[in-house]
């Protein structure tokens, strides 16, 4: 059984790699480690594939030709970014304090749950980066799983973040799919700036072959994808804020449960 209370890596294994690594399976991916364990580096490439616990892997790639299949060479892989300031950020922690990059913010409990690495794309903040993809090698089922997008706001023009989680089949075929809110500006008490949107979806039918994360906003500029605590087998909302009534989509023949972090609204409409 997977512990949602404890967000960490234990088995990475990327695209790229000519064979897994050794490995101790998880069902929850933090980012905590490499694929053998190691600590991360920032801004290194997380070669490999993480094992599931089940048997089999899952890797991730940047789909530069827009195939849904890595093609090595042409498609890019993902960094781990270290939390804090270093010029090369997954998202700028507006609400974290001025300059912060890459925070939850401070009083928000949610720290830990961000943990000191997650995935971003290859290069720094700036255009739309190639969609996401989470790639399965396995004979298990997959019928539910859960992750996490950070930051998705807005800027003070009014150009929003907002992305798309499709499910594939191993013809290309989308099986459900789950739109992130739409992004609000800091100033904004429901904005999820520096905040999680945690998403997840069950009851899935046969056939999931890969998810595929995709940027669907009107921001042009200013774009980082900031990807933390994937659980490939198990959607856990044990993990995450429990979500209000309209958190909540059928969509074709599978839930799915998109998640947003709800502590700062609390808090504010407390204050």
């Amino acid at each position: 059984m997977p512990r949602p209370t404890a967000p960490r890596c234990a088995a990475l294994v990327l695209l790229g790699c000519l064979a897994p690594g050794p490995a101790r399976a998880s069902d929850m991916i933090g980012f905590e480690t490499r694929p053998d364990g190691a600590p991360p580096v920032d801004d290194a490439v997380p070669r490999g594939r993480y094992a599931l616990s089940g048997g089999g892997s899952v890797g991730f790639f940047f789909d530069t030709n827009g195939n849904d299949v890595f093609d090595r060479g042409v498609d890019a892989l993902p960094v781990f970014e270290q939390v804090g300031t270093d010029g090369d950020d997954g998202f700028v922690a507006t609400s974290a304090g001025t300059g912060v990059h890459d925070r939850a913010p401070q009083g928000s409990g949610l720290n830990p749950r961000l943990g000191q690495f997650f995935l971003r794309q290859p290069d720094p903040i700036g255009g739309v980066p190639g969609p996401f993809v989470i790639d399965y090698d396995t004979t298990q089922t997959i019928r539910e799983f859960s992750g996490e997008i950070w930051d998705v706001d807005a800027t003070g023009g009014g150009l929003y973040e907002q992305w798309r989680v499709d499910v594939l089949s191993d013809t290309g075929s989308v099986l459900a799919s789950l739109l992130s809110p739409k992004g609000l500006g800091p100033g904004d008490p429901n904005s999820l700036d520096s905040l999680p949107w945690a998403f997840g979806f069950r009851d899935l039918p046969n056939g999931v072959k890969s998810i595929r994360l995709t940027f669907v906003g009107t921001k042009t500029n200013g774009i980082g994808l900031a990807f933390n605590n994937f659980s490939p087998t198990f959607a856990v909302p044990g993990s995450i804020p429990v979500p209000e009534p309209s958190g909540l989509a059928l969509l074709g023949s599978a839930t799915a449960l998109g998640l947003a972090a709800t502590a700062r609204r609390r808090r504010r409409r407390r204050g």
